[in-house]
């Protein structure tokens, strides 16, 4: 009777803190890096949920079962969208394309030449590389990357393990550089696709799990949002976002005009993250999705797809990409 007891009363503790993380993030409020993190997991937290509800119906508790179904409906919605393939708009079939790679290499991979190969046969137009580093860059070069991809945008000075790279086989054109935009870093490339100047901007924002690394990633995807809401169109922001898409910066972040590439394509449930490159707490595989590509009108996902990780602790993505053209083959505010 006591165990029974005791047992019903966890359930309600679960539904209540629950609750509380399912209101902090409907209210888009996060102040804390555990706050992120628990943001980051909720849809595996709302899984409790769901065995919440089958102990109450069992035990005949109603109220308690109501009150678990609520937040089962929630992490539907939270969900079903997730799975469900956004419609190709008609000017996309016959529009360039443009094939993109976004990779963290990991500054410790212990294979960096296997992965620079890997990059290199994906056979990308645009490459959005995080964690660049001398070793990697070295091997990257070698692989042939320094007469297929002349093209680069990075800053050689930066050997933090934020450091972002863009490698292109399309030259550059004006407008392209290494920004500061408050305390974020990024790499800002204009290219042209067909007769439309398009705008990729890779980043890697700080980790949250780093001493302080909360407050300085909320302050940069915070500026990322204010400059993305005044750039001209079309651009695409892909990297390393360290998050997840449901912390409600992020969501702040599509606000200002743009779309997660995966959900587009109804994968927005799929995993890039794992826990350690090897060992043991690499052995679930990826469990969470920080790398991403967000689009703005004009940009349109038509496939994607992961490569292996090849030492690193991320998995690599490459996404193909329609462009719209405008009729003067100008960027459009």
């Amino acid at each position: 009777m006591i165990a029974s007891s005791l047992f019903t009363d966890v359930q309600w503790i679960l539904i209540a803190l629950l609750a509380l993380l399912v209101l902090t993030a409907v209210l888009s409020v996060s102040f804390h890096a555990v706050l992120a993190i628990a943001h980051d997991t909720l849809p595996y937290l709302l899984g409790l949920a769901w065995i919440i509800l089958v102990f109450a119906i069992i035990d005949g508790a109603w109220i308690r079962a109501a009150a678990a179904l609520v937040l089962v409906i929630y992490h539907l919605a939270m969900l079903v969208p997730r799975f469900l393939r956004d419609r190709v708009p008609r000017w996309a079939a016959g529009a360039p394309h443009v094939q993109m790679l976004v990779c963290n290499v990991y500054t410790e991979n212990a294979t960096p030449a296997l992965l620079a190969e890997e990059m290199l046969a994906a056979d990308a137009d645009v490459m959005v590389i995080l964690e660049w580093n001398p070793t990697f860059a070295k091997e990257f070069d070698l692989a042939g990357a320094k007469d297929s991809y002349p093209h680069r945008l990075c800053d050689e000075n930066d050997h933090s393990d934020y450091s972002v790279c863009i490698a292109s086989r399309v030259a550059f054109t004006q407008g392209s550089e290494m920004k500061h935009v408050g305390p974020l870093t990024m790499a800002h490339a204009v290219i042209m696709c067909g007769e439309q100047r398009l705008r990729i901007i890779g980043i890697n924002p700080t980790a949250a799990v780093d001493p302080g690394g909360y407050d300085e990633w909320k302050a940069q995807i915070e500026e990322l949002t204010q400059f993305i809401s005044t750039t001209a169109r079309p651009v695409v922001v892909a990297g390393d976002f360290n998050t997840t898409r449901f912390r409600p910066e992020y969501k702040s972040l599509l606000k200002s005009g743009l779309t997660d590439g995966h959900d587009a394509l109804g994968k927005g449930m799929t995993s890039s993250f794992k826990l350690s490159a090897d060992g043991v707490l690499a052995a679930p595989g990826t469990v969470i999705r920080l790398d991403h590509a967000l689009l703005s009108k004009g940009v349109c996902a038509v496939a994607a797809e992961d490569l292996e990780s090849c030492g690193s602790d991320h998995l690599p993505f490459g996404m193909t990409l329609a462009v719209r053209q405008s009729r003067r083959g100008a960027a459009t505010a």
